[in-house]
């Protein structure tokens, strides 16, 4: 295998490994593989191309956005929700990936819900839910990238 594919082989790993893994992007790992296989070989393959790109972006909404929507499912307000959102894509960013992520999720869930409500129980359970979704947002993004890594090595091989 040429020194190109090896590397593009490697960041698909990593963007499953990456999933599971705390402060590791896994979605973005798979998706730069994705797109240096795009911009760097002779025959790209279209269909795997768009394929990859398609379903790494989407686990990197996952991965983003899975904590705010399972708040919502908890009893947590739109704007909770919402800001829950924002935060959580600040603590990807600030506190560290998915970790970081976790915890403005549930703190900001936590204590909007609190002050709405004046019941810790209110928040607490919507907190709850909404750090599930960030861990099964885990699972289905290594799903994900897992199956852009699949497709990577059917498209080798054929």
């Amino acid at each position: 295998m040429e020194p190109l594919g090896s590397l593009i082989l490697f960041l698909l790993i990593a963007g499953v490994v990456g999933s599971i893994v705390p402060m590791m992007p896994g979605a973005l790992f798979s998706l730069a593989a994705v797109l240096i296989y795009f911009f760097q070989t002779d025959d790209p393959g279209l269909l795997f191309t768009v394929f990859g790109a398609l379903t790494s972006a989407f686990a990197l909404f996952v991965d983003w956005f899975a904590g705010a929507v399972a708040a919502k499912y908890g009893g947590a307000s739109k704007k909770t929700s919402m800001a829950a959102a924002v935060t959580g894509l600040l603590g990807f960013i600030f506190l560290g990936g998915p970790v970081g992520l976790a915890i403005a999720v549930s703190v900001t869930v936590f204590v909007r819900e609190y002050l709405i409500h004046g019941r810790s129980g209110d928040g607490a359970k919507a907190a709850v839910y909404a750090t599930i979704g960030v861990l099964g947002s885990a699972f289905v993004q290594a799903m994900l990238t897992g199956s852009v890594l699949l497709a990577y090595l059917i498209a080798l091989a054929f």
